[in-house]
């Protein structure tokens, strides 16, 4: 008797042992870049955890970063947390206060927290920072964009060490010491630091204080930027110097994960770490951001919400997936927004105290391969639609001007001359309905060395830039595909099914009424730099 209360005992602490967890972003990562789907670019790292995990094969992001970044700690949507296109450094607004994030949440079930890498969820207050939002530690740059070398960013230093939580002022310090040092690899030093620290501190058994690393790297972001090292591997199979550049840059993120896990592996911490890898949004195929990422055979990319700029790669690996379902792929619509509540499952935090949330738990759905609902909790419920926000880069507003948010013309169906330049989409099921335009780059092209490459399907999508005509324009205002057996957006079909356009018309008046936007702060909106003896002007808040 004594024997078997002792066993379930000790079954009761296994079952209730909580896992550490890595999660990774990477910047501007395109649909068809990563090894397992190009077998162009060597990734060796990511595909052996992407063997040893689940691919997530339904999952969606914003079409830019910072709103990524912002409903990946919040678990809601851009329209809700309001940070709804990317956030220029100087711009006096971030991240609402009242948000919280999963870092707070991970804090509040006894995790030990740490961030390295880019934030791009707003600076211009102490407040707004990564220490003041959950995490005890940060290493990296605050803003969205920088030299890989010289961490400048618009004119300014960008690159802190912020080395204990609510780290302020009199805290945060100017890492200079890394000027010159490669992002990619000063980021992975970091997340190995802090993961040798935590053994020493803390073993490596997860019952007391588990880790939780939020590493999100600058690569593959522009400028294309790389120690020649990684470039020269690909100096035969791959002949267009822009691609092997972005290559090069990939490689050194995957060299990066691997540093990571094992590190992770020494300690004996692997087998108990879940690691999340996604992107924040598809690869950038045009403009200046523009450095070689690939979304073939999806359309679009970075800044526009078709399948290209908002259909992404991610994968779940390590601690906590059954052996059946590794080396599977996950059918389930997923969203950013639903990172939180699943790791709800594995780090056993509640959901309490939050802002209403849009995600929904996935955890059971992507460790065991079924999908369960709690009755008495909503969260977990499978997902049918996915809010995917709006299409960014033709908004003709600037930072400062007061930004709609209502679409013009929108209660009769129609489609305004103001709406076009910023479309706003759903999938529903099989379905996905855009209003307005779904933005550029609207074809199935990339960039090269020698300008852009078109699949055949749009060899004659070789338009200007600035051509104001767009190759997908949508009829009257709407355009509806079915995804599921048109994957590519090849045929829009509004004039066939306006049933099924009426009723997703329908649903998205519903979905707008919600609608918000962030609100520039009106006390503080003149930027101003610090100067440090090291590296001259440099950035911090300046509220």
């Amino acid at each position: 008797m004594i024997c078997f209360i002792l066993l379930c005992v000790s079954f009761l602490s296994l079952s209730q042992a909580k896992n550490h967890v890595l999660f990774i972003v990477i910047d501007d990562l395109g649909f068809n870049d990563v090894g397992f789907r190009s077998h162009e670019i060597k990734t060796p790292n990511i595909d052996l955890l992407a063997l040893q995990g689940v691919i997530l094969n339904k999952y969606y992001v914003q079409d830019v970063c910072s709103p990524s970044r912002a409903t990946f700690m919040t678990g809601r949507y851009a329209m809700h947390h309001s940070i709804v296109d990317w956030i220029p450094p100087k711009s006096a607004y971030g991240l609402p206060l009242n948000e919280t994030t999963m870092a707070e949440k991970f804090k509040q079930a006894g995790y030990a927290t740490h961030m390295s890498g880019k934030w791009h969820l707003g600076f211009y207050k102490w407040a707004m920072t990564p220490t003041f939002r959950g995490f005890d530690s940060f290493l990296g740059f605050y803003s969205g964009g920088e030299d890989y070398y010289t961490h400048q960013s618009s004119g300014a230093y960008d690159f802190r060490r912020d080395p204990t939580p609510n780290c302020g002022m009199n805290c945060s310090q100017i890492n200079w010491q890394d000027q010159s040092v490669y992002s990619t690899t000063a980021f992975t030093r970091e997340a190995v630091r802090v993961i040798n620290e935590h053994h020493v501190q803390h073993g490596s058994s997860t019952e007391e204080t588990p880790l939780f690393l939020y590493l999100a790297y600058q690569g593959v972001h522009a400028p294309a930027q790389v120690p020649q090292r990684y470039v020269t591997p690909y100096t035969n199979s791959i002949l267009d110097p822009k691609r092997r550049i972005f290559a090069g840059m990939l490689s050194a993120v995957d060299e990066g994960i691997g540093n990571v896990t094992a590190a992770l592996e020494t300690h004996g911490m692997l087998d108990s770490t879940t690691i999340v890898f996604t992107s924040d949004n598809g690869g950038p195929v045009l403009g200046g951001d523009a450095v070689g990422a690939r979304n073939w055979p999806m359309k679009g990319g970075k800044h526009s919400i078709w399948e290209g700029g908002v259909r992404a790669t991610a994968f779940v690996s390590g601690a906590g997936i059954a052996p059946s379902q590794k080396g599977t792929e996950y059918q389930n619509l997923m969203h950013g927004s639903d990172w939180l509540p699943t790791l709800s499952k594995v780090a056993g935090y509640d959901l309490k105290g939050t802002l209403p949330l849009d995600g929904i738990s996935q955890w059971s759905g992507i460790s065991s391969g079924k999908q369960q609902h709690d009755q008495e909790n909503d969260s977990t419920r499978q997902r049918t639609s996915v809010v995917l926000g709006n299409a960014t880069n033709l908004c003709s507003w600037k930072v400062g001007d007061p930004r709609r948010t209502k679409y013009d013309g929108y209660d009769d169906h129609s489609w305004s001359s103001d709406s076009a330049g910023c479309g706003f989409g759903l999938r529903d099921g099989d379905w996905k309905i855009i209003q307005g335009y779904g933005g550029d780059p609207d074809d199935w092209c990339n960039t090269t060395s020698n300008g852009r490459t078109c699949l055949n399907r749009t060899a004659t999508a070789t338009k200007n830039n600035n051509d104001k005509k767009k190759l997908t324009e949508c009829p009257n205002g709407w355009c509806l595909y079915n995804i599921t057996k048109d994957p590519f957006e090849y045929q829009e079909i509004s004039k066939d099914h306006p049933d099924v356009l009426n009723m997703l018309q329908s649903k998205m008046k519903i979905i707008l009424e919600t609608y918000t936007e962030y609100q520039i702060d009106p006390s503080c909106s003149t930027a101003k730099y610090k100067n440090n003896s090291h590296v001259g002007k440099s950035w911090a808040p300046w509220c």
